[in-house]
């Protein structure tokens, strides 16, 4: 005779028993945002905590060179 392992269903008692495990708060990467004016060589640099806003912000000033008239700005995002 072959025996089968059945498998019992876990009760709240004992999913509330089994343990988990808490990850410390996770670091946000810093990364800065330096704007350059090519033409008179004038910079800023914006610290941002998150990749997208830096990403956005870059694409603001992507815009912006469409509208400068003998303006251009560059924009780099650095760890």
């Amino acid at each position: 005779m072959v025996d089968t392992l059945e498998k019992r269903s876990l009760s709240d008692l004992d999913l509330d028993a089994e343990a988990a495990f808490v990850l410390p708060p996770r670091e946000t990467m810093l990364v800065t945002v330096v704007i350059n004016n090519v033409l008179n060589n004038l910079s800023v640099s914006i610290p941002i905590q998150n990749n997208r806003v830096a990403v956005q912000v870059c694409a603001v000033v992507q815009a912006l060179n469409t509208i400068l008239v003998g303006q251009s700005l560059t924009c780099n995002i650095q760890q």
